[in-house]
């Protein structure tokens, strides 16, 4: 779907769906002390940025191949858990099982990064706010307190069955809000987000917080923003 004018995007959006991990919710400032604690208690310099990265590309993976194969949905804190416990067998450490649980529980104690709260709270005066995200149920209401402007609502894939970016879960938060495809701009720091988003007919925004390309892929965000103060600033 080609992209289209700000000025249409305005007009036509009607919620505002946001990623959270990464896109909201600022992962490395709570994950990687949790690493870094889980290493030193184990007598490893690895170095804990590293280890996210690694870890972070085998859940990635394997909630994909989750998504590809039949059987039921298997939780993100399970997908979660078993990266990390691969990540660290890879390094030659003897993790207990319950310390690896440990640092999975840091999801639900991530936070906004410093520019969320404002322009969550400058949109919602203007758009529906919904978090859709590949989450189990639980991690989004536990993190859900930590905004300041309550969302509106959340989808996790859970409740679709499949991660994103299958199109089950993009189904349903339309579905759930009563709009069309064309009135919701799913707001991402992920390529591959953006490309399922786009691909059922949603609008996109591109949020490249780290400086990345976006890539080659033909479905191309309608808005490429370094923050949320500046997607504010767009979309009012």
């Amino acid at each position: 779907m080609a992209p289209i004018a700000t000025e249409t995007l305005r007009e036509e959006t009607e919620v505002l769906a946001f990623d959270l991990w990464d896109t909201l919710l600022d992962r490395e400032s709570t994950l990687v002390p949790a690493l870094g604690d889980l290493l030193d208690a184990h007598g490893s310099d690895y170095d804990p940025e590293i280890l996210l990265r690694r870890y972070l590309a085998m859940h990635f993976r394997d909630s994909m191949i989750d998504s590809l194969i039949p059987g039921p949905h298997t939780p993100f804190k399970e997908i979660s858990r078993r990266a990390l416990a691969y990540r660290l067998d890879q390094l030659g450490l003897d993790v207990p099982d319950e310390a690896v649980r440990d640092v999975i529980r840091q999801w639900k104690q991530l936070e906004p990064y410093p520019d969320v709260d404002a322009a969550l709270a400058d949109l919602a005066e203007e758009y529906t706010l919904v978090g859709l995200s590949n989450g189990d149920p639980d991690m989004l209401a536990a993190v859900r307190p930590n905004f300041e402007t309550d969302l509106d609502g959340v989808v996790s894939v859970a409740e679709a069955g499949a991660y994103k970016p299958h199109r089950a879960s993009y189904d349903l938060c339309c579905d759930r809000f009563d709009v069309a495809p064309h009135e919701v701009t799913f707001v991402t720091a992920h390529t591959f987000d953006l490309v399922g988003a786009k691909a059922v007919g949603m609008r996109g925004a591109f949020l490249n917080r780290h400086e990345n390309p976006f890539g080659g892929w033909p479905q191309r965000p309608e808005l490429v923003v370094e923050d949320t103060e500046r997607l504010a600033e767009a979309l009012l």
